[in-house]
């Protein structure tokens, strides 16, 4: 069954990935302080809330998004305490001043109104940008002091 804080917390995750998805406080409010960010491709996590919030400001910093270049929601569902999310993320990356587009999907584990798990799966092979990117995650991670761990 779905608590009416889960249902808060979906109904506002969806806003601000649609309407205001480079506004990364609104988004790390959505997180627990435990929270833990997988992400496939490459295979690791990223631990812990402050981790996290350095991870997606970084992400996003070289991103914008406009009105056709944008995140655009295909499909979710929940059962309650999970939450999947299946979305195009299309984007200009600024430096290089092109449109990528990926398709992502996200399970996350809910509690008490707030994310405690993300488990992140991005299709690469529309964007040979993003795939180098993710490849260079573990370097990059190190330099940004992203708390990570490999899990494959």
């Amino acid at each position: 069954m779905l608590s009416e804080e889960n249902k808060i917390l979906i109904n506002e995750y969806l806003d601000v990935a649609v309407n205001a998805s480079e506004d990364m406080e609104r988004f790390v409010n959505l997180l627990s302080d435990d929270c833990v960010w997988a992400l496939m491709p490459p295979g690791i996590e990223i631990i812990g809330k402050e981790s996290v919030e350095k991870f997606v400001k970084f992400a996003m910093r070289s991103r914008k998004h406009n009105n056709a270049a944008r995140v655009e929601i295909k499909n979710w569902f929940t059962d309650g305490q999970k939450f999947c999310v299946e979305y195009f993320h299309a984007a200009l990356i600024t430096v290089f001043k092109i449109k990528v587009i990926e398709n992502v999907c996200l399970v996350c584990e809910m509690n008490n109104g707030k994310f405690t798990k993300i488990n992140e799966y991005v299709d690469t092979s529309g964007s040979k940008l993003i795939a180098l990117g993710l490849k260079l995650f573990s370097m990059i991670a190190k330099i940004k002091k992203i708390k990570i761990t490999k899990t494959l």
